[in-house]
């Protein structure tokens, strides 16, 4: 297949934290696509080093801002897509419509796909401009051929909010890589200077209000039970807002800030349990499944995605947003009842070894862009023998 799809980075190579997630899918699809003769570029908007994240990978790296967010982006990206004959664009949370799209398949790009990893609830439209959207999304060529939901609450929000059609809509869940099975647990506990002996309780996300780390403190500080340790790795706009408010706090000596690691997982191996406390809607919950991946039993709150992800009481706790009593109730029972955390950490593992797979992610994500890059009439037949397959 004689074809070249552009994948565009929303930020500059090496930038790290969830965007390391968001290259490796770059790199692994581009290295599935490969045998298949297909050409993969990655568009970064700067890029001061060579991406990590590509090293050895068939995908060759550019210095482009292609995130359509200008119209000097958008005329760059137009002269770049047919210079270089780009066939499929992938775009990660852009809009699922666009007024930019037409112009983009003029210039030759016969595709258009859209990653949705965005988190929030968003409005539901009423009345006019209810139809105003439901007009829009039906447009020829305003909207992307097909919206990639990273769980079904995004693929609900598409549809209810975004009022895409559901026929343009795919749900591939998130992954991560399951790590072999040993307990790091002593080796991360040495390497953090740790005592081996003491409960740790680890968290690890950006810095925003969003991600209810102060309601994770405020939850620590009024916990019962064994006097444990509480790590946070990570940095943002709300880092010195933390720092004050864990000085404040009765137990400011057993919560510990780390800033950015780019070895947090070191924190995850290193705990007896992790806590995901965010207060909006996650897309997906990927700090969760990449506890789970370790065995870790994990309390997390009931939002956005994250339900997808735990199913409560087997494979980890969910409480309420922002209830610091219900966060600190969980976070204790599992402290005290050892027995409890070890058999959820371990169907925890299993439930990602078996679900959340890069193997499966990779592998339908893959199927997506080689469906799109197939000419028409080749994508109606594929579809329609899925459909018979399905009945």
């Amino acid at each position: 297949m004689d074809a070249t799809v552009l994948f565009v980075a929303n930020f500059p190579a090496n930038t790290g934290y969830a965007w390391d997630f968001i290259e490796g899918l770059f790199a692994g699809i581009a290295t599935r696509l490969a045998p298949s003769g297909v050409r993969s570029l990655v568009a970064y908007p700067a890029m001061a080093e060579p991406p990590r994240a590509l090293r050895g990978i068939p995908a060759t790296p550019v210095a482009l801002d292609a995130r359509l967010e200008t119209v000097a982006s958008l005329r760059d990206t137009i002269a770049f897509a047919r210079r270089e004959r780009v066939d499929l664009l992938y775009l990660i949370d852009r809009p699922a419509r666009s007024p930019f799209y037409p112009a983009l398949r003029a210039a030759g790009v016969r595709a258009i796909l859209v990653h949705d990893h965005t988190s929030g609830a968003g409005t539901v439209p009423r009345g006019l401009k209810r139809l105003a959207k439901w007009t829009l999304a039906r447009v020829p060529g305003f909207t992307a051929d097909r919206v990639i939901a990273v769980s079904d609450f995004v693929a609900r929000r598409q549809r209810a909010v975004g009022m895409i059609p559901a026929g343009r809509i795919t749900r591939v869940w998130n992954s991560v890589t399951v790590p072999p099975h040993a307990d790091r647990t002593r080796h991360a506990r040495r390497a953090l200077g740790l005592e081996e002996g003491v409960p740790v309780i680890a968290c690890t996300c950006r810095a925003t209000p969003e991600k209810g780390v102060d309601h994770l403190f405020r939850a620590f500080d009024r916990m019962p039970g064994p006097d444990a340790l509480l790590l946070y790795a990570g940095d943002g706009p709300a880092f010195a807002s933390l720092q004050a408010l864990r000085d404040s706090l009765p137990s400011r000596d057993r919560i510990r800030l780390y800033g950015y690691r780019p070895d947090r997982e070191l924190l995850l191996e290193a705990a007896d349990i992790c806590v995901v406390p965010s207060v909006w809607d996650e897309a997906f919950g990927l700090a969760a499944l990449e506890a789970m991946a370790r065995g870790k039993p994990v309390v997390a709150t009931a939002v956005g995605g994250i339900p997808e992800v735990i199913q409560a009481g087997a494979t980890g706790l969910l409480v309420p947003p922002a209830d610091e009593a219900r966060l600190a109730a969980a976070m204790a029972s599992l402290l005290t009842d050892r027995a409890a955390a070890t058999r959820i950490g371990f169907y925890a593992r299993d439930a990602v070894a078996t679900r959340f797979t890069a193997e499966i992610q990779l592998a339908r994500l893959t199927e997506l862009v080689t469906e799109h890059l197939a000419p028409r009439d080749a994508r109606m037949i594929g579809s329609a023998e899925r459909l018979a397959c399905q009945r």
